[in-house]
């Protein structure tokens, strides 16, 4: 009963339509104000993740198709650096992609970039499912000629559809994960302290570099052998569709 009435209060609290006030939850002062800080930062972080699906624009390769990368070269930042870049740390933006711009944020485990985290209002393994959307592979797509236009929509729109998913369990995993969270960080100063953790040397411990993954090469289209013709050209065009709208 205790766990539903904390998932209730956090997500009114944290609701963007709903002008109620919280509900008291029945836990300890210092936890209620880390709760109500976290939710604060949590609500904000996923409205800025809901503005960046919309906007649709993702750091691509030279190809044109999404890269699972910091920033790319056009200065385009993946979904994880945008919420940074948002909360205003952007040193911490630029030092990643300067160390590492492939790291796993799942492999972060010290260091000022960790304290952030701890202190986001998402737990590590959200932020992990966050930057995870830019995982794409389209090795099911068999095209009978070289046609990366119809590659790119619908790798573009795999992306916007696994943002869509994420910010839709990141709202309704919100008392769970925040109240895993707040017993971790107990005081308000130390939440303000966590996200404006300075960055000194290095932002990222070295085993999370160690394992950066190297980006893949780029299959070629024109090597891919058509299997059912008909039904790519149709797959393409509703991916088409949903782009465009």
């Amino acid at each position: 009963m205790l766990k539903h009435m904390l998932a209730l209060s956090i997500l009114v609290a944290c609701s963007s339509t709903s002008s109620a006030a919280p509900v008291p939850v029945p836990v300890a002062a210092t936890t209620q104000d880390s709760l109500g800080v976290l939710a604060a930062k949590r609500a904000q972080l996923i409205g800025w993740l809901h503005d960046y699906r919309e906007a649709g624009v993702f750091p691509t390769d030279a190809a044109g198709m999404p890269n699972s990368v910091f920033i790319d070269a056009k200065g385009i930042r993946c979904p994880m650096a945008e919420l940074l870049h948002k909360a205003g740390r952007d040193d911490l933006v630029a030092a990643v992609a300067k160390e590492a711009n492939t790291v796993r944020l799942a492999d972060v485990h010290s260091g000022p970039l960790h304290d952030w985290m701890l202190g986001s209002g998402l737990t590590q393994q959200e932020i992990a499912l966050v930057q995870g959307v830019m995982n794409i592979s389209m090795d099911w797509m068999e095209i009978e000629q070289p046609r990366e236009h119809e590659q790119i929509l619908a790798s573009k729109a795999a992306v916007r559809a696994k943002l869509e998913v994420t910010e839709m369990a990141l709202r309704d995993n919100t008392g769970t994960s925040l109240a895993i969270l707040a017993r971790r960080v107990p005081a308000r100063a130390s939440i303000e302290a966590l996200a404006s953790a300075p960055v000194r040397g290095s932002v990222l411990p070295a085993t999370a570099v160690s394992r950066a993954p190297v980006a893949s090469p780029q299959v070629k289209a024109s090597r891919r052998v058509v299997m059912r013709r008909g039904f790519q050209v149709e797959r393409a065009a509703k991916f088409d569709r949903l782009i465009r709208n």
